[in-house]
């Protein structure tokens, strides 16, 4: 057997991968440990986010065979399962995001805008009932709206019943767009994608991008324009999701760029005017500023988010809050997210985008470990491009193959 021998950039990008997770589950580990932060509460969200993310990164990054071994898999799909089994025995029928979404509905059937109508329900620090604006964007409506149509009602269980259909619709598409990974490796990661987040509502961000991967993955198989703008469109209908889809967007365009310098206004430019049409049309019946100031805004300030809701330390957050120096938030966010985005060149393109999207978690204004199906589902299709100067799914070595000497 001949050892492989790694490129420079791939080292690079490893220890940027395994630095990034490391740094990051000792900071949550510290800020749990002394629980110093000026109205910070639940510090296992950060350890619950940052402990998974570096069990992935070891694995997918600096033991790609071990990923797919009997042992990991068996663990994955009994880990999956027990969690479905758990949250759907543990269903709140009063929770915060059925009456966030109920009083939603009622805005909408009111004609009233609900980015800023002030009647949306929330749980403030205390767990007192405070009425503000919607904070999701607007694709986080539609489904479930749809939902509440369908069954003539709304309740924790339509809320539940929704987020698995759109779960299940997307582990559909992230099988197709993973096509190259045996189907028996897989399963057990799509039972723990599909189940391991069912009490809130990250569903169509998943959906949304493990369209992008299947897109990606057609367009490398029949490239042109037509397969382009397709990306494109499904990039937009990401933006109009929760955040995660926009460093993703940004660290695939970025790597573009960077990857085809001299095409880079024909290649770049109608791709990005689609994606943003797309979004626009998605945001028009609300006011594209006012979705604005609602969202992106609204979570880049804490002081004035923790008004509507409670405050839960994050990696970059919770050290500034404990030093009080909220305000340096929006433009430390900015910082790390912009550098988690510039490094795209380092990898190719679906592990650009996963780096960029681990960054986005680390600069978030509180964890969210909400997002580990999403961030399960672009470890799993950073196995399609491995490394470089290793054999991949994709190349037809898989994740354990070694060329023969």
């Amino acid at each position: 057997m001949t050892r492989l021998k790694i490129a420079p950039e791939a080292r690079t990008g490893d220890r940027l991968f395994i630095g990034l997770a490391s740094a990051s589950f000792i900071v949550a580990l510290v800020l749990a440990l002394f629980r110093r932060v000026p109205g910070g509460h639940r510090y296992d969200l950060a350890l619950k986010l940052t402990l998974p993310i570096l069990v992935l990164t070891w694995l997918f990054r600096l033991r790609p065979e071990r990923a797919f071994g009997r042992t990991a898999l068996v663990v994955v799909l009994l880990a999956g399962l027990g969690l479905g089994g758990f949250n759907l025995a543990t269903v709140d029928r009063d929770s915060e995001i059925v009456n966030v979404y109920r009083t939603v509905f009622e805005a909408l059937d009111e004609g009233r805008n609900p980015y800023d109508c002030g009647t949306i329900y929330h749980r403030d620090a205390g767990g007192n009932v405070v009425y503000g604006d919607f904070n999701y964007p607007p694709l986080e409506i539609y489904p479930y709206y749809l939902a509440r149509t369908v069954a003539g009602t709304w309740n924790s269980t339509v809320l539940t019943a929704a987020i698995l259909l759109i779960n299940l619709a997307a582990c559909g598409l992230l099988a197709l767009a993973l096509k190259e990974i045996p189907l028996k490796l897989l399963v057990p990661y799509l039972a723990l994608i599909m189940f391991a987040e069912t009490k809130t509502n990250p569903s169509m961000t998943l959906l949304v991008a493990c369209l992008i991967l299947l897109m990606m993955a057609r367009l490398e198989a029949r490239p042109g324009l037509p397969g382009r703008l397709l990306l494109a469109a499904a990039f937009g209908l990401g933006l109009a999701t929760k955040f995660l889809v926009i460093p993703l967007a940004a660290a695939y365009y970025w790597h573009v760029l960077m990857s085809e310098p001299r095409r880079r206004l024909q290649r770049v430019l109608p791709d990005g005017a689609v994606a943003l049409a797309v979004a626009a049309l998605v945001t028009a019946p609300f006011g594209a500023w006012t979705v604005f100031r609602s969202t992106v805004l609204f979570n880049l300030f804490l002081k004035e988010r923790a008004v509507m809701t409670t405050f839960y330390p994050n990696v970059l957050s919770g050290p500034l809050a404990w030093l009080k120096l909220e305000s340096v938030f929006p433009a430390a966010a900015v910082l790390v997210l912009g550098a988690g985005v510039l490094a795209a060149p380092l990898f190719q393109p679906r592990t650009a985008m996963l780096f960029a999207a681990v960054a986005f978690l680390m600069a978030a204004s509180t964890p969210e470990p909400q997002f580990l199906p999403v961030v399960t589902a672009l470890f799993l299709a950073s196995v399609l491009e491995g490394k470089a100067g290793e054999p991949s799914f994709r190349s037809g070595g898989g994740a354990s193959a070694s060329p023969q000497s």
